[in-house]
């Protein structure tokens, strides 16, 4: 029993040293990416100033609002280039649908019987009509 718990000790801290390794390499390359933009936009001079063009349809107070959550997610040094409305606006129809289909699952108390039972005698309105 000691040598399963030896080689499975074994296999998890290897699978450890391999995953750190991984995550190791990958903070190291994009420590690279992040050092090149970095220095790509101080050897540019000035941040790009332009306006958002493309951002039509989108209130300013918005804009604003995603580059400061930008900024406080990944930190200074990014710069909000395009920002875009959804392709469609939803309009009451398909939320209406979705509402009517979600109501119809819930079981109506106030209709009597919603199953037949064993041995209970079934409703008229399931037998049909009587020739």
């Amino acid at each position: 029993m000691l040598e399963n718990l030896a080689l499975i000790g074994t296999g998890f801290a290897v699978v450890i040293l391999v995953l750190s390794s991984i995550w190791g390499a990958c903070a190291l390359i994009g420590w690279g990416f992040t050092r090149a933009a970095v220095r790509k936009t101080a050897a540019s001079g000035t941040p790009d100033s332009r306006p958002l063009a493309e951002s039509a349809g989108v209130p300013p107070h918005h804009i604003a609002a995603i580059a400061a959550a930008v900024a406080e997610t990944l930190g200074p040094g990014y710069r909000v280039r395009h920002v875009a409305a959804p392709a469609h606006l939803v309009d009451g129809w398909p939320l209406e649908g979705r509402i009517e289909t979600f109501a119809a699952h819930r079981v109506r108390t106030g209709w009597g019987p919603t199953r037949p039972r064993l041995g209970a005698r079934m409703p008229e309105i399931t037998e049909g009509p009587k020739p």
